[in-house]
């Protein structure tokens, strides 16, 4: 996969460290691997000075990797600890077509509404928009596998705006038409 952004956020466990100390930093290398056997730097803070706590690194030119590896070089904590290693990129394939066949009805109890749509071949997933104005689909669910939706979170007396797209690791596909309800 292209990677273009990682994140670690470090953890505190049975930390001895209080306030701010002057040396408070993290220090570490990100490899990357196609194989598992031969493997490139991706991102270097092997001399870093400074404290980040929640390192998010855009990379400057995109990594191509199927493996990725943290590799320790230094905390001011006793033990290392991470409660995440979040890696940004794109797959190599197409990305997933746009949801059809997207409908959407509101309930007796007007509180929900039913979205349906066709499942999208290799979809990893969707994620339903809505709002009280085409240009204010401020509000999202995000669903894993399957297609349509319950919504279950709106007032009984405003009208409401739709819209879906599918998602996969090779990116969103273009949303649906926006579609709405009385």
């Amino acid at each position: 996969m292209k990677i273009r952004a990682l994140q670690i956020n470090f953890q505190n466990f049975n930390s001895e460290v209080f306030g701010r100390p002057k040396d408070l930093k993290q220090q570490f290398i990100i490899e990357g691997s196609l194989d598992g056997k031969k493997w490139n730097v991706i991102a270097d803070y092997s001399k870093n000075e400074r404290d980040m706590p929640h390192a998010y690194i855009e990379l400057k030119k995109t990594a191509e990797a199927r493996f990725v590896r943290y590799k320790h070089v230094y905390c001011h904590n006793k033990y290392l600890a991470i409660s995440e290693f979040r890696v940004f990129g794109n797959g190599n394939e197409a990305k997933p077509a746009t949801p059809n066949n997207f409908k959407v009805a509101r309930q007796k109890d007007r509180r929900n509404t039913n979205l349906t749509w066709d499942a999208v071949k290799d979809a990893t997933g969707y994620v339903i928009y809505w709002g009280i104005a085409k240009d204010k689909l401020n509000l999202s669910a995000l669903i894993y596998n399957k297609p349509n939706y319950e919504l279950r979170a709106l007032t009984t007396d405003q009208k409401y705006y739709y819209q879906v797209e599918a998602f996969n690791e090779n990116g969103i596909s273009v949303k649906s038409e926006i579609l709405s309800t009385e």
